[in-house]
């Protein structure tokens, strides 16, 4: 059956009786649903949003084996990432891209996340190389694959808009991108049009009761207004930053949140040539990523203690753009940094007495809410098929794989530019309800276009005849930040 929303509405009309319930269409829930399907586990995905409209479309896009967290003495979740980085690039087809990522080190900067014990001129760049030597170990990384030192003079051949002064040394390192949003939207079409799952958008739970043969779970279409209820045995909820619904939110697990605000530069106005670089150090003692996304360019950072706008959606404010023009000034020769438009993402982090949420174990756990009724929490998305298995685990006894996915090109082949014929594609097969699924999850056409590409709304007028679903549009890319 396809993965048309219309046709899954249909559906549940018709079906009420499930094996496993998944709350929460983000990246994990997604895995799971695709992975527990496969194994001809009758499941169903429930998302009060659009898919993939939290963290798992607002990362940094990276699917890294995590040197940052060596020093905060990590080694098997670094071990598990780099691991999960070898499996992932089987599975994942063309939605995996390598990336080669320079570190530089410089005089009187060192590396934030280095202990202040190795932060010193001489032994700065010295650490830094042990802990690549060691991650290259973690990930029993082949020759080509290991790092590398390279001199001055090819670090500035590389990144001719790098600053040359005070740069005392210089490393290349091997890790991943993906397309977050795509990859959850490859996970749903797999379930659903492979394995014959059934999974939902824009449907609020709002009461899980417990009975003997599992939970009764009343929940509502917020497009039509409708109240429609379920049976499932089993529930694995993969909720994010958000606490359980109905009578179940006091038993949540205990998260902190981390927030990570980023800008979009058009093209590629800092020349690193489709490489990726990892900034040593910002005024706070974090790190940022600048990396090549699709012709243009992402500056990201993490771990922020604070965000601006909700958990449904967080938006980069002007003190956080402005931290990241600075910072890219820092270290890079531009006069103006002109970008495109900007993201921030909220992930939640297992909570800690720790003060900052760099210093938080990135590592997932589970929570038993009740008789056959998990939370998972925590992780990241590298690690996103693990914690998927895992979760499974807790309820059955089959070997879970994540197969080859299929529709990976499709998906990437998704055009930048409003289209017809890709409008038509993504309603009937990636479920999209509204403008705004299609320009901001599908495709990339409001990321990429000044003023969310509203010049072009005219487009879409035969295609969405709800006139509720282009006001929704517009207000969330006003909350996006994305439209005055």
């Amino acid at each position: 059956m396809n993965f048309s929303r219309k046709l899954h509405i249909n559906r549940i009309e018709k079906k009420t009786q499930y094996e496993l319930l998944v709350i929460g269409g983000g990246i994990v829930g997604a895995a799971v649903l695709e992975m527990a399907s496969a194994k001809g586990i009758d499941s169903i995905l429930l998302e009060k949003n659009d898919f993939s409209s939290g963290a798992s479309s607002r990362s940094t896009k990276l699917l890294h084996g995590g040197i940052r967290y060596l020093p905060q003495l990590e080694f098997g979740l670094v071990k598990e990432s780099l691991k999960e980085q070898k499996i992932l690039r089987e599975s994942l087809g063309n939605l995996y891209k390598p990336l080669k990522l320079l570190a530089p080190i410089y005089k009187n900067d060192g590396f934030s996340d280095l202990p202040k014990i190795f932060q010193a001129n001489f032994i700065a760049p010295l650490a830094f190389k042990a802990g690549l030597t060691f991650y290259d170990f973690l990930g029993s990384r082949k020759k080509d694959t290991r790092h590398k030192n390279i001199s001055k003079e090819s670090t500035f051949k590389l990144f001719p808009k790098l600053k040359k002064h005070n740069l005392s040394k210089s490393f290349i390192f091997q890790d991943a991108q993906t397309d977050d949003s795509k990859l959850v939207l490859t996970l749903l079409r797999n379930a659903t049009e492979v394995n014959d799952a059934t999974a939902l958008n824009y449907v609020k739970i709002t009461d899980i009761s417990k009975k003997d043969s599992g939970y009764d779970v009343t929940f509502q279409d917020s497009i039509s207004g409708k109240i429609y209820k379920l049976e499932a045995k089993k529930i694995i909820a993969a909720t994010g930053t958000h606490k359980l619904p109905g009578d179940y939110k006091n038993a949540s697990s205990s998260i902190k949140f981390s927030g990570g605000a980023h800008l979009i530069l058009k093209g590629d106005p800092l020349c690193i040539n489709e490489n990726g670089v990892l900034l040593p150090r910002t005024e706070d003692d974090r790190v940022m990523f600048v990396l090549p996304w699709f012709g243009n360019t992402i500056v990201g950072t993490t771990d922020t203690e604070h965000f601006s706008g909700t958990l449904d959606r967080p938006y980069a404010n002007d003190e956080d753009k402005k931290y990241l023009i600075r910072h890219v000034k820092k270290y890079f020769d531009l006069e103006a940094v002109e970008y495109i438009s900007s993201w921030s993402g909220v992930r939640a982090l297992i909570d800690s007495k720790e003060t900052n949420s760099k210093n938080i174990s990135r590592g997932h756990f589970f929570k038993e809410i009740d008789d056959n009724f998990i939370q998972i929490s925590g992780g990241k998305l590298t690690g996103f098929r693990i914690i998927a298995k895992e979760s499974l685990e807790n309820f059955y006894t089959f070997d879970f794989k994540l197969d080859k996915l299929k529709f990976v090109d499709e998906i990437l082949e998704l055009k930048n530019k409003i289209n017809g014929e890709d409008i038509e594609l993504c309603i009937k097969h990636y479920s999209v309800v509204k403008p705004s699924d299609y320009l901001l999850r599908r495709t990339r056409i409001s990321w990429f276009s000044s003023n969310g590409g509203l010049e072009s709304f005219a487009n879409l007028k035969n295609h969405f005849q709800d006139e509720n679903s282009y006001n929704d549009t517009i207000q969330e890319l006003k909350d996006e930040g994305l439209l005055d």
